[in-house]
């Protein structure tokens, strides 16, 4: 069988893949709503929180956190018609970075009261400064 369709030159190849980066980059940094910044800063937050649960019910509150954490997100996403993304934005992908090393290092210090408290008020902070950058990079204002 002979193929038909006609064979695009190397130029048009490049302006396709081009097109495609675009188009990611726009789904990427489709601006979230407003509300959406402050409730992922309290579940993280409360997931690191989790850290003080008694032992044998640590884990099953973990998993009953991250599940809102990732069905607030997917049901805002499919609404926004942006489900499973991620922002382009490189301060809001560390800042997430950090919020989820200092969620583990709640759970590292489990013992102490104190810096786990401290620890899950710096994973809900670095959120939310990771959510200013990304709240600019989309062109909203703050």
């Amino acid at each position: 069988m002979e193929n038909i369709e006609r064979v695009p030159d190397s130029t048009a190849a490049r302006e396709a893949l081009a097109s495609i980066d675009v188009a990611q980059r726009a789904v990427r940094d489709t601006p979230w709503p407003t509300w959406l910044y402050p409730v992922n800063a309290v579940l993280l937050g409360a997931m690191a929180l989790t850290a003080l649960a008694p032992e044998d019910n640590r884990f099953p509150t973990l998993l009953a956190v991250a599940f809102a954490v990732i069905a607030v997100n997917a049901v805002t996403g499919y609404r926004m018609g942006t489900p499973w993304t991620w922002p382009t934005s490189r301060v809001f992908l560390v800042s997430v970075i950090g919020a989820g090393l200092c969620m583990a290092a709640a759970f590292a210090v489990s013992d102490h009261t104190g810096p786990v408290i401290a620890l899950a008020v710096a994973t809900a902070a670095l959120y939310l400064v990771g959510s200013v950058a990304h709240r600019r990079t989309t062109g909203r204002p703050r």
